[in-house]
C-alpha cells in the first residue's frame, strides 16, 4: 500500500519530493523490520535460554505439544494454522508469557505530557518526557512477590490478570491506546516456531554462555546466547 501510495503520487513531482518519498518508504520498511520481526526473534532466543536453565519446564512444554498437536511432522504443521489447537497450548503461553516479563525485547516506555497533568503526587509540566524502565515494572517485588526475580510461568496459569498485584504494570506490548498492534502477530510467530524448534530439538546451557543482557534500542544479550542442541528422540 505504501508503494502503491508513492507511485500514484509521483508523477511528476520535484526532485526533492521523490527524495522525501524514499526515505519514507525506507523509514517504514525498516521500522516493519524492526518491530515485526527482530523483536519476535529475540524473544524466542531469550525463552529457548530460560528453558535451557528450567529442563522441566522445557519438557512440559514437549509433552503439551505433543499432545495438543502429535507426534507426527504433518500433524504438527497442521495443528499450528488452527487457532483453536494454538490456543490450547496453555503451558507454552504461560512460558512466553514469563519470558516476556523477565526479558522482553522492550526495555523502555516512553511518553510526553501534552498537557500539565497530576502522576500520583507528582505535578508533571506539559511538554515533559515521561520514560519509564519496562524491567523495573516487571521485576518489582511489590508487584511479582518475593520471587519477582525468578522463573516461575505458573505465576501465568490463569492470566495476565491474576499473576501479580497491579497486571496493568506488565507490559511487554506496551498498554492501553498505545498497545503495540502487532501484539496478537507477535504471540502467535511464538506459538508456531517455538513448537516447531522444541518438537525436534532439545537444549541446555553451554559452559561458554556469559549472561550478560544490555539495554539498547531492544534488550540484547552483549555476547550471544549460547546453547547445546541435541536432537529429540
Amino acid at each position: 500500500m505504501i508503494l502503491q501510495s508513492a507511485a500514484n503520487n509521483s508523477t511528476d513531482k520535484p526532485q526533492q519530493y521523490m527524495h522525501k518519498r524514499d526515505q519514507f518508504i525506507l523509514d517504514n520498511c525498516r521500522s516493519i523490520y524492526f518491530s515485526g520481526s527482530e523483536t519476535t526473534a529475540l524473544t524466542a532466543s531469550w525463552t529457548l535460554m530460560l528453558l535451557a536453565l528450567h529442563p522441566e519446564w522445557q519438557e512440559r512444554v514437549r509433552v503439551e505439544i505433543a499432545e495438543v498437536c502429535g507426534d507426527d511432522d504433518d500433524q504438527l504443521r497442521q495443528c499450528l494454522k488452527d487457532m483453536d489447537k494454538l490456543n490450547k497450548l496453555k503451558t507454552l503461553t504461560m512460558v512466553i508469557q514469563e519470558s516476556l516479563r523477565l526479558y522482553g525485547p522492550g526495555v523502555i516506555l516512553a511518553r510526553e505530557a501534552l498537557a500539565k497533568m497530576k502522576l500520583g503526587d507528582f505535578t508533571v509540566p506539559e511538554g515533559v518526557h515521561i520514560w519509564t524502565l519496562i524491567p523495573t515494572l516487571h521485576r518489582d517485588p511489590e508487584n511479582w512477590g518475593p520471587d519477582a526475580n525468578e522463573f516461575k510461568p505458573e505465576r501465568f496459569a490463569n492470566g495476565v490478570s491474576e499473576a501479580c498485584k497491579y497486571p496493568q504494570a506488565y507490559v511487554p506490548f506496551g498498554h492501553g491506546s498505545r498497545s503495540c498492534i502487532g501484539q496478537t502477530f507477535g504471540m502467535v510467530q511464538l506459538k508456531i516456531v517455538l513448537p516447531l524448534i522444541l518438537s525436534k530439538f532439545s537444549f541446555s546451557l553451554s559452559s561458554n554462555y556469559q549472561h550478560s543482557p544490555v539495554y539498547k534500542m531492544l534488550l540484547l544479550p552483549e555476547h550471544g546466547i549460547r546453547l547445546l542442541v541435541r536432537r529429540v528422540q
